[in-house]
């Protein structure tokens, strides 16, 4: 069992910090799959400085996909834990949509993250952020990763989840008003945080 650190990146400098104050033995990077030198080089720095002590391995993201964010560390999240290691989240660089998305993805799996933290710019402070649950009910989650498929009409809905038509309009209308979906063109659509509720 050991301590994993997920982080977000810009120059490293926070994660020095984060690191000396949280210890860690494997430290993972949440960065963009498009070449950014200020990033590559702190990555370059970090595994430099800490080559003897800290395994350090890359998650590569497009840093303005929330959904896609969040799947990807919820799956390390899901596979860190698997192997009996402590994980927590660090979210003091990089993009906020990064940031956001590492959240969403520690709200999601809160009961696998052990903390949340950030390192104030100023005075180095390490603030806990808070995790809260991030859940819905089965039936509207299952409705949810139904719509995704592209099954959205309420009467196949209906047959699929076995419950009564009126059910699924009210929970079809109430996903709407809680941001999950929207009416497209082409028929009802997962929203950002639709495709994050799924996951």
């Amino acid at each position: 069992m050991g301590k994993i650190i997920i982080s977000t990146i810009y120059s490293g400098h926070a994660i020095k910090v984060a690191l000396s104050k949280l210890g860690a033995d494997k430290l993972i990077l949440v960065t963009d799959e498009i070449s950014h030198p200020t990033k590559e080089n702190a990555v370059a720095e970090l595994k430099q400085v800490f080559k003897d002590v800290l395994k350090i391995d890359t998650l590569k993201i497009n840093s303005y996909n929330l959904s896609e964010i969040a799947e990807t560390v919820t799956k390390k999240i899901d596979e860190e834990f698997k192997e009996g290691n402590e994980i927590v989240l660090h979210l003091s660089e990089g993009r906020k949509t990064t940031f956001l998305a590492l959240l969403f993805a520690g709200f999601l799996r809160k009961e696998k993250v052990k903390g949340a933290y950030y390192i104030t710019e100023e005075t180095n402070q390490l603030i806990s952020l808070p995790l809260i649950e991030l859940s819905i009910g089965e039936t509207k989650k299952e409705i949810l990763k139904q719509i995704e498929k592209g099954n959205g009409v309420a009467k196949d809905l209906k047959e699929k989840l076995d419950v009564n038509q009126s059910a699924v309009y009210q929970h079809l209308q109430e996903l709407k008003k809680e941001g999950y979906i929207s009416n497209e063109e082409d028929g009802l659509k997962l929203t950002e945080l639709g495709r994050i509720m799924i996951l």
